[in-house]
């Protein structure tokens, strides 16, 4: 049993590999921050939501969970990433514009996470 799961586990590509890792170490860690790893997260999508109070002028009982949440959910994007580098692999040859699709594929997921909590919570 433990054999095949590690025959398994090697045919996996690196990036898999790693995504599943990520995901595993991050999931916890947006919870054990206890939010620092969502408010984190919220500076380089910020950007996008200037018609919205800034994280500092949050008020609420939403604010905190909100962050945890965020950085809990963010895990999901190496899942979606590690998916994307998979089936792009065989159409682009180039790791480095594979790279910069997953790093673009984490920090749109955390963009649209962020949107989803703003949207929801200050409209």
């Amino acid at each position: 049993m433990l054999s095949s799961i590690l025959t398994f586990w090697k045919s996996l590509s690196y990036t898999t590999r790693f995504s599943i890792i990520a995901f595993i170490a991050i999931l916890p860690m947006g919870l054990f921050s206890m939010g620092i790893l969502g408010a984190l997260l919220y500076y380089p999508v910020s950007f996008l939501f200037t018609s919205y109070p800034t994280l500092n002028d949050w008020t609420g009982d939403w604010v905190w969970p909100a962050t945890i949440g965020v950085g809990m959910f963010w895990s999901f994007g190496f899942i979606w990433a590690g998916l994307a580098w998979h089936f792009l692999r065989n159409k682009l040859h180039s790791v480095h514009i594979l790279r910069v699709i997953y790093a673009l594929i984490c920090w749109a997921w955390a963009a649209l996470l962020w949107y989803g909590v703003i949207s929801s919570n200050l409209s």
